[in-house]
């Protein structure tokens, strides 16, 4: 209906009405009753009545629009939370992989020029996911320099590496599965999946086999030579020290991601959002 689409008219029209009928009345009385004290207790009452019919209908109005801005700030914090669950699920996606990267000794800033970015893809929610879990925010940005510090040495110690290296023309197509697997050696580990395929190669050419996934035969030679670079390479003990405590970072950083990948699943399924953003007014 039109008057309750429209609270403020009725209610001005209720108290027209109220004071119509009331001074009506007092106007009846004053010529019925001349004198009588009781015309001035019709205007009191009258105004006082109009006074509350004012003041109860704009109580209520202010108590529903409270009740409106509450409902909208409900739905827009419980839109918001669902965002950032989605994103956090995906960061602990990311840290587990990050972890798992960790303990293969990748290098990260290999592939990017931006190094945070090597490591980090921030999204438009990032500065939301600090307002509303500060204390993962934090672990997760310390855990980022960390690996970007710990990212800077593993170069270091690589192009330490490379620079002792002397390849032929022909093995130097393969520096860049040398260096890697070479460091890893110089730490104790495994050469890696990608410098297997080298030496699968070679092994199976030396015995007199077929090579495996190697169509040109042209390769086969530079492949044992770069074989036999990686065996015959000696460390340092000083370059094994470094290689090794490099590692060991390494997998320290791994578990902390994964620390931190548990975190951020742990606050995904959380169904309260706390704190406030633009997105997000405060309640």
């Amino acid at each position: 209906m039109w008057s309750f689409e429209h609270p403020m008219f009725l209610t001005l029209a209720a108290v027209v009405a109220v004071i119509v009928l009331a001074y009506g009345g007092f106007y009846l009385f004053v010529n019925k009753f001349p004198g009588h004290r009781g015309a001035g207790q019709v205007v009191t009452v009258t105004r006082t009545i109009a006074v509350c019919i004012v003041f109860s209908v704009g109580l209520n109005q202010l108590w529903g629009a409270r009740r409106d801005r509450d409902q909208r700030v409900w739905t827009a914090r419980s839109q918001h939370l669902q965002r950032l669950q989605i994103l956090l699920r995906t960061e602990s996606e990311s840290l587990t992989g990050m972890a798992q990267a960790l303990r293969e000794g990748r290098y990260f800033a290999l592939v990017a020029d931006d190094a945070r970015k090597a490591v980090w893809r921030d999204d438009t929610l990032t500065t939301d996911i600090e307002r509303h879990f500060p204390e993962y925010f934090r672990e997760r940005e310390r855990l980022i320099r960390t690996i970007l510090e710990h990212d800077s040495k593993l170069g270091h110690i690589r192009q330490i590496v490379s620079a002792t290296l002397r390849l032929t023309e022909a093995t130097e197509f393969y520096r860049s599965d040398l260096v890697p697997a070479l460091v890893k050696k110089c730490g104790g580990a495994a050469p890696g999946v990608s410098f297997n395929h080298i030496a699968d190669n070679s092994a199976f050419r030396r015995m007199g086999g077929r090579s495996s996934g190697v169509r040109n035969p042209d390769q086969i030679m530079p492949m044992r030579d770069a074989f036999r670079t990686y065996e015959q390479y000696r460390c340092t003990s000083d370059l094994a020290r470094m290689c090794q405590s490099l590692f060991d970072r390494a997998a320290d950083l791994a578990d902390a991601a994964l620390v931190a990948s548990e975190a951020a699943r742990r606050y995904a399924e959380e169904t309260v959002l706390h704190g406030s953003c633009t997105y997000a007014p405060a309640e």
